[in-house]
């Protein structure tokens, strides 16, 4: 099997159905599906959910975590259980194009062994899927200087080898935030190089209301990456990152 496809939920059936249907829509076929339910009340309605989509993909396996233990947990428990060569991740509340995967393991298959990591373009869009921000980005090839300076790889446009998953050691569990930027930094000073499929293939969510990006775990997410990477960030001179760290630690002191 080529590609698993992992999803973290939480108390969001009604938008992991939104994307169940989008990644039914794939014209990429014969791929596997792994949900990981991060101990979600609603359990019948996420069954629901899984039995309407039980011949849908080539397989897909719902999984519920005994305790609520946060994203970075839930994915890394699908992770260890995908089949696929190549793992797909995407958040509950986002959504694909139908050409996504496609696309991505075409780029997986013109590069060598030392590409770990394909991302896509991305539209951001509100809950009335009303465009209101896209990312752009393009880098390619060696991406240490630039995963230093900015996370910018979109996270539900991600597609990774398994491999430079596993070797460079799944995602920290101890990350509140920043846990994705921390993963994709780990990867690309792995021995890994990035590419990137230049077409927003993704609707990627933004919800009113409190988001991690507002609250303090933000805060704590970025502490532990400066903490984790501060030698990268004074190798390639990251001065605002180091400015901002220095920052941080004074707030703790004082």
């Amino acid at each position: 099997m080529k590609v698993t496809v992992v999803i973290p939920t939480y108390k969001r059936y009604d938008y992991l159905e939104r994307l169940l249907l989008s990644i039914e829509r794939q014209t990429y076929k014969g791929f596997e599906v792994i949900v990981v339910d991060d101990c979600s009340p609603a359990q019948d309605e996420y069954q629901k959910v899984i039995e309407k989509f039980s011949n849908s993909f080539e397989k897909i396996t719902y999984l519920s975590n005994e305790k609520n233990s946060g994203a970075p947990h839930s994915r890394n428990r699908g992770i260890r259980l995908a089949r696929g060569e190549f793992i797909a991740l995407v958040d509950d509340d986002d959504e694909w194009f139908e050409t996504k995967l496609e696309k991505q393991l075409e780029v997986f298959e013109k590069g060598d062994q030392s590409l770990g990591l394909v991302y896509t373009w991305a539209d951001v869009v509100d809950e009335n899927k009303v465009k209101i921000g896209e990312n752009r980005e393009s880098v390619a090839g060696d991406g240490r200087r630039s995963i230093v300076d900015r996370c910018f790889v979109c996270s539900p446009s991600v597609m990774l080898r398994k491999s430079s998953l596993i070797e460079a050691g799944l995602f920290d569990e101890e990350f509140p935030s920043c846990q994705d930027w921390d993963m994709w930094t780990r990867i690309l000073f792995n021995g890994n190089t990035c590419d990137v499929v230049k077409e927003p293939l993704v609707y990627y969510y933004k919800h009113g209301g409190e988001t991690i990006g507002k609250s303090p775990r933000a805060l704590v997410g970025f502490k532990k990456y400066y903490a984790k990477h501060f030698i990268k960030l004074i190798r390639y001179l990251k001065l605002r990152h180091l400015v901002r760290f220095a920052r941080y630690l004074i707030m703790v002191k004082s």
